[in-house]
């Protein structure tokens, strides 16, 4: 194409080039916008409207765009954005409308950049705004801000560019970090507010469907939110002052059941509530033979009964024509633990009934209770702990999630009435065996909200795939029990920091061809092109072999000189959206036997002194779960020395060929069993010293009974949270725990069977917090707990209750049962004055605070946070 003349351009410099589909140049600047139509066109200026769109003036252009229907999208420094139709006309400015009244404005924002994130979104970057999302279709739009209580919220509001890779996922540069955002997660929605109140965060211990369509929230705070999931918020529950029979009492709503009438029953932590149909009455269920204010876990409600349970047991009323509840059944000692924390009734009338510590069923039509046995050891047996949901699949299944243990699932019942579980774990794909709760989708596919974020099971090979930020699952922590299937065939789980909506029709494993590509190629130390060997990457396999037979690249030669004759590639999967999960094996055809898994990292393939001839190097990646992609073929030719030709060996073989092939043949192979051995006296010697480091470390810094860090090395990772806390201005907490009457195992039961519990305490502990924490044991029956990254209170009182839960159930030891509880004092550390020994102070504080309320507790106390610190240094996200 022919250059355009200085003298024509404009002369404030050029900020802004577009080649569109027509192949018009578009050319932004400091003074206005040009364009030229054709190469042989003159260019031209194109006037740009005001914010009345009467009178033209200069706008300084900073970025240009072409969307998918052909629209021009400008970019200005002042005065907001312009778009020009496909089918051309005048520049108009692009509106915003205001999210309450809906009544649009000219945007006024600087932008920096544009992308298309859809059929109906586009995205601007704006200086200091976020992004706003715009609708061209219809008259829409929204900001898209920084939000600090959010992990998954834009990283920072001065947003310098946006870029789309072809998995969808948008790549946001601002001034603080390089983040990625996935504008449509497929089926996958994190909801951080209900909409009631804008600007409480969501956290939802409880959640139910209502048959009038609405979705009720029962909140970590104090009442109910209940909305329409398509619609928006229909009202809300809260505490009130006065009679506590007549409105809700300060708390989390635990449970929720709907009951006959439309009515709604609520547990909460001080009794039970019913909710009538028009959501304008709110009356206490009592009866004489349970305290009003006893803590209800558990509620389901079939064929007129409702079911209750809590810490003393399970009850079964019955509602009356006066309103009053009557008393049919109570069962405590009979369920094998009294602490009832999930109930499910079968279709025919026959109760499953989760405690803290197995399972129980109550037959249809009354009779005696059955309490299944529990087993550590036989994996078909139902295991010890904390049965958190239940669930029937569409096989008529039981399934069971607890702390722990993963999920069980009732397969079959023999005919002398012993039931038989298969167990569902780590080994199945679950990343922790810790569920929380159970949802099963229209398809048969099991959901389940673990501690490390989804995980959908298929019903039928019991396979799980887990699902996590990168995927669209951005609630860190979700409370037990804790999820609905709602009107619209949505499964909802409720987290301590936001709910999950999963849409199971809509979401579907990404399937993304991702192109493997040759980095780098070095011989010896000099470095080879690469183009030859990546081009056609990531095309169809028959395009691919259409294009190797066509144009099949040259081989990288090998050179015979000097003794280490050599050559290295470098190779990556072109992932930028998920490179975390990539992994990598390559195969030296004609010299390995097999696949060989390459540094993830390095991603490096080095070979020397292969025996002469013609090679082909077989690079492959898997990205994202799925399977190895095709693989990259680098054809590779060594050549010979000069007493490895053709012309020599004949010339010599007229001499003396036994003796030259004897002597070349015992040449090569003492230089691989050389290599062999060096490489092997490499590998024992390395070994010997990570060994002896690895012993004289656990010596240093290791409890001998529990493994755990001892007081030493507590001190050290207490220091370091401390002084990266104050860098970074990120809290973390601190949790002081103590058993309770410890000494008295020792005084009755000897200090074998204290070292015993100390054990199993240790065992309980690691099941009850997160992989990110660090656990250690101060010495004695104290032990400690360092929250990375946690100063929440919700989060805090999940992990205290899975650990005083954990410790309280019995522990046996040569025929004895014991049975000790826990006190937890927790303080949060967000760099105020006093650094770790004020930190350790207000923990131990909290510590004797629990003790002194009664022991198997805990006490949390919580800093103010201090003021946001930048980041000395930007961050990748």
């Amino acid at each position: 194409a022919p250059a355009i003349a200085a003298a024509d351009l404009p002369e404030s410099g050029i900020d802004a080039l577009l080649v569109d589909r027509a192949g018009r140049l578009w050319i932004g600047s400091q003074h206005g916008l040009y364009m030229r139509a054709s190469d042989r066109a003159p260019l031209r200026a194109v006037p740009i409207g005001d914010g009345g769109g009467n009178s033209q003036k200069a706008l300084a252009i900073t970025a240009l765009y072409e969307d998918s229907a052909g629209r021009i999208w400008i970019g200005g420094r002042t005065l907001g954005a312009y778009v020009i139709e496909a089918g051309g006309g005048k520049a108009r400015p692009v509106l915003e409308y205001d999210a309450r009244s809906g009544a649009p404005k000219v945007l006024s924002d600087r932008v920096r950049s544009f992308v298309e994130v859809g059929d109906d979104a586009i995205w601007l970057a704006t200086e200091g705004g976020g992004i706003v999302e715009i609708n061209p279709r219809r008259a829409g739009s929204r900001r898209i801000r920084h939000q600090p209580d959010e992990v998954d919220s834009l990283y920072d509001d001065d947003v310098l560019a946006l870029y789309r890779e072809r998995g969808g996922v948008v790549f946001v540069a601002s001034t603080l970090a390089l983040s990625q955002h996935d504008p449509q997660p497929d089926g996958l929605l994190t909801v951080r507010r209900s909409g009631i109140a804008p600007q409480a965060r969501l956290s939802a211990p409880s959640l139910l469907a209502h048959p009038d369509g609405s979705l009720w929230l029962g909140l970590g705070s104090d009442g109910v939110d209940i909305i329409e999931p398509r619609q928006g918020p229909l009202g809300r529950l809260r505490a009130g002052a006065g009679d506590p029979r007549r409105a809700l009492p300060k708390g989390r709503v635990l449970a929720m059941a709907n009951g006959a009438n439309g009515g709604v029953y609520l547990g909460t932590q001080q009794g039970l509530y019913l909710v009538d149909a028009e959501r304008c009455h709110v009356r206490r269920i009592e009866f004489a033979e349970r305290s009003p204010n006893t803590t209800v876990w558990a509620l389901a409600w079939h064929a007129g009964v409702l079911w209750v349970g809590g810490i003393d047991g399970l009850w079964a009323l019955q509602a009356q024509a006066d309103g009053t509840h009557r008393l049919l059944r109570h069962e405590a000692r009979s369920l094998g633990d009294a602490r009832v924390t999930a109930i499910l009734a079968e279709p025919d009338g026959a109760l499953w009934v989760g405690t803290r510590v197995g399972l129980a069923r109550l037959p249809a039509g009354g009779g005696p209770v059955e309490q299944l046995p529990v087993s550590g050891v036989e994996r078909d047996q139902m295991p010890s702990g904390y049965v958190s949901s239940l669930l029937i699949d569409q096989r008529g299944r039981l399934w069971a999630s607890s702390y722990g243990n993963g999920i069980v699932v009732l397969e079959r019942t023999d005919r002398a009435g012993r039931r038989w579980f298969r167990r569902i774990g780590v080994a199945d794909g679950l990343e922790n065996n810790s569920v929380n709760m159970l949802l099963r989708d229209g398809a048969g596919a099991i959901w389940a909200s673990t501690d490390d974020g989804l995980a959908r099971i298929d019903g039928a090979t019991f396979k799980a795939r887990m699902l996590r930020a990168a995927d669209g699952v951005d609630v860190l922590a979700y409370w037990t029990n804790a999820g609905t299937e709602g009107p619209h065939g949505e499964l909802i789980f409720g987290g301590s920091s936001g709910i999950t909506v999963v849409e199971p029709a809509k979401w579907a494993p990404q399937q993304v061809t991702v192109p493997l590509a040759v980095t780098e190629i070095r011989l010896n130390d000099r470095a080879l092109p690469v183009d030859p060997y990546n081009h056609g990457s990531g095309q169809r396999q028959e395009q691919k072999q259409e294009h190797e037979q066509a144009q099949a690249p040259a081989p990288i030669e090998v050179p015979p000189a000097g003794r280490e004759r050599g050559f290295s590639v470098a190779f990556a999967a072109l992932d930028f959206a998920a490179a975390d999960t990539s992994t990598y094996s390559y195969r030296l055809d004609g010299f390995d036997s097999d696949w060989i898994g390459a540094d993830a990292v390095a991603r490096r393939v080095s070979y020397t002194n292969l025996p002469p001839g013609d090679y082909s190097l077989q690079l492959r990646a898997a990205s994202r779960g799925q399977s190895w992609g095709e693989p990259l073929t680098v054809p590779v030719r060594v050549l010979p020395a000069w007493h490895q030709k053709f012309w020599v060996r004949a010339a010599a073989a007229l001499a003396a060929t036994g003796l030259l092939v004897l002597l070349v043949q015992m040449r090569t192979a003492y230089l691989r069993r050389r290599q062999r051995e060096l490489q092997d006296m490499v590998n024992e010697r390395t070994a010997e010293l990570r060994a002896t480091q690895s012993q004289l470390e656990q010596l240093a810094y290791a409890d001998p009974l529990t493994g755990l860090p001892n007081r030493r090395m507590f001190n050290d990772d207490l220091r370091y949270m401390a002084a990266r806390a104050m860098r970074d201005g990120e809290p973390f907490t601190l949790l002081l725990i103590d058993l309770d009457h410890f000494k008295q195992i020792n005084d009755t039961l000897g200090h074998d069977a204290g070292d015993a519990l100390l054990v199993e305490a240790t065992a309980r502990l690691k099941l009850a917090v997160r992989e990110a924490d660090r656990l250690s044991r101060l010495g004695g029956d104290e032990f400690a707990v360092l929250l990375a990254h946690t100063s929440d209170i919700e989060v805090i009182n999940v992990i205290c209750q899975r650990i005083v839960v954990g410790i309280d159930a019995p522990m046996g030891f040569n025929g004895a049962s014991m049975r000790i509880s826990a006190s937890i004092g927790a303080a949060t550390f967000g760099g105020e004055p006093g650094g770790v020994e004020g930190l350790y102070k207000a923990a131990d504080m909290a510590l004797y605070q629990a003790k002194h309320a009664g022991r198997g507790t805990w006490r949390c106390h919580t800093p103010p946070t201090p003021a946001y610190k930048p980041r000395a240094e930007p961050e990748l996200v």
